[in-house]
């Protein structure tokens, strides 16, 4: 039996780990093909407190930070779709979306995992990516879009990282949250957490905001699930809510 294969579709070095960094490493263990894709290398952010780099290398020593956490995540491969960071929104859309469909007709996910439609922090670039992923998930199994890259597949699941409003209570952080009643699916990542955190290490450029997290009260039990919202299916009937991502997935 073939393992069931997942496809992260984010923004930037560092968001598969700082947001859905205990479902990866969880899917990994067991078993499934936990593939990631970044759009790009993140050569706008932080170089560092204090500085690991300058300004011109920084993409590549991201890029670098990324392969160490996805080793120890286990995701099976990284695909870097080669845009650049904080420059998203202005990419072509087509653009975009052909380069995701192309990748997902590669990989070939059963589930696709994106940002929501505020992306947690708000960038524009987790935004984009939402919007990417939409349209890539209804397009990638239909023959007239893009006949050019690959043969047509369709996953059977889209699903969005979301965080209950509740939880940023306090924060003083500039994240956006979602109604607790809006989630429908809710992963036990309590044996990740450990985990999550050496990941975070790799990334040494974005140590503040790793300092900061670690440093919010509860923390580490806030860290023991990570939620979805479904946001599109080819599964009719599925019970709501869910606690595993690949429920419903048919054997191959």
């Amino acid at each position: 039996m073939m393992p069931k294969r997942i496809l992260f579709l984010l923004a930037h070095p560092d968001d598969e780990t700082f947001g859905t960094g205990g479902t990866i490493a969880r899917y990994a263990r067991s078993g499934a093909e936990v593939h990631l894709a970044t759009a790009t290398r993140g050569e706008a952010g932080m170089i560092g407190d204090p500085p690991v780099t300058d300004r011109e290398h920084l993409g590549e020593v991201r890029a670098g930070e990324l392969m160490a956490a996805a080793e120890i995540l286990g995701i099976a491969k990284v695909h870097f779709l080669g845009f650049l960071d904080g420059q998203l929104a202005n990419v072509p859309r087509e653009q975009l979306v052909e380069r995701a469909v192309e990748l997902i007709r590669r990989v070939r996910p059963h589930v696709l995992v994106g940002f929501g439609p505020d992306g947690v922090s708000r960038h524009a670039d987790h935004k984009v990516m939402c919007e990417v992923a939409l349209s890539a998930f209804d397009r990638s199994g239909d023959p007239t879009w893009y006949p050019a890259d690959g043969a047509p597949w369709a996953p059977f699941k889209l699903y969005q990282f979301e965080i209950a409003q509740e939880f940023f209570a306090g924060w003083d952080a500039p994240l956006s949250g979602i109604p607790r009643a809006r989630l429908t699916a809710f992963i036990d990542t309590s044996e990740q957490v450990e985990t999550k955190i050496r990941a975070f290490h790799c990334h040494k450029t974005q140590a503040k905001d790793t300092r900061r997290l670690l440093e919010r009260p509860g923390y580490r039990e806030f860290a023991r699930q990570e939620t979805y919202v479904l946001a599109r299916t080819r599964l009719p009937g599925l019970p709501l809510p869910e606690d595993d991502l690949l429920a419903g997935i048919p054997d191959e």
